[in-house]
């Protein structure tokens, strides 16, 4: 084994083999010390979390007084934690009176300190000053809240309009069509229901998609009443039916991506949680052996 020839360089190797047991033996230690560092940084990561009481973001002055720790030293114990990624999500702000756990905390943080320093620019009292980070996250929540329900509200008034429509007009293929496009759409406005933070990726849809949708919808019904239609009329509704094809599978497009970020949150949480566990020691590879499925 390894171990047993550095030995026995040590030992028939003159003054060189010693240097080389020396060598090995601190290079040893160091790894011990390094182990063991790391899992006394994890501990330390938990009560941090702790101390932030459920929520996703924590005053570093409390947690400071939390731990017995300095501010300065909590400050450098996080920043060296944000650096080996134990916080994959975690953030500080530029003063370094807040930790945040959470992109979607900071990102609403950020959102609001822009504001608020360009009312200050343009000198007026900011409507924020001496809020705390709760009271602001809290805000931000609310206004996204009342967001999400405005656009979920325009999107159900939509699918009524559409569900109208289709009641109106005769063809089954067309039916077919707006039925799907219906029934992906509750698809959608069901995942932002419960996902508000996809609601960036719904602005596109809100302010063309939808509204040129309903008028081409509206302009089929409208050339479906007609009793002897032309050509042009024919034709017309011919590229309608092709083109709501394409909305539809548009639509499929949009709704996969609004899971592609709940997926990858959820895949890295559960690559955060194994490195976690691995590095504490509490997972041991294991070795599958297949099961017999019967008697020889």
């Amino acid at each position: 084994s390894l171990l047993f020839n550095i030995v026995r360089v040590g030992l028939f190797g003159g003054t060189g083999g010693w240097v080389v047991i020396v060598l090995f033996l601190l290079f040893f230690s160091l790894l011990i010390r390094l182990g063991i560092g790391q899992s006394r940084r994890l501990k330390r990561a938990e009560r941090y979390v702790e101390l932030c009481g459920g929520k996703l973001y924590g005053e570093v002055d409390r947690i400071a007084d939390g731990t017995g720790q300095s501010r300065r030293a909590l400050l450098k114990d996080l920043r060296e934690m944000l650096r080996l990624g134990i916080f994959p999500e975690g953030h500080l702000d530029e003063r370094g009176d807040w930790l945040m756990l959470n992109d979607a905390v900071y990102r609403q943080y950020q959102s609001l300190e822009q504001s608020t320093k360009q009312k200050e620019s343009e000198v007026e009292e900011p409507q924020n000053r001496g809020q705390s980070l709760g009271e602001m996250v809290s805000d931000a929540r609310k206004a996204q809240e009342a967001e999400r329900n405005a656009m979920i509200a325009q999107g159900m008034e939509c699918i009524r309009r559409l569900r109208d429509l289709n009641d109106r007009i005769s063809g089954e293929v067309i039916s077919a069509k707006l039925y799907r496009l219906e029934n992906l759409l509750n698809e959608i406005f069901d995942s932002v229901r419960e996902h508000p933070e996809q609601m960036h990726r719904m602005h596109k849809l809100m302010d063309y998609y939808l509204p040129t949708t309903l008028k081409l919808v509206e302009a089929y019904e409208e050339f479906d009443q007609v009793s002897s239609p032309g050509q042009d009329i024919l034709d017309a509704k011919g590229e309608i039916e092709r083109t709501l094809d394409k909305i539809n599978q548009a639509f499929v497009e949009l709704l996969n991506s609004l899971f592609q970020d709940t997926v990858l949150d959820i895949t890295t949480d559960a690559q955060v949680l194994q490195t976690m566990l691995a590095q504490e020691g509490l997972t041991r590879e294991m070795e599958l052996t297949p099961v017999s499925g019967g008697k020889d």
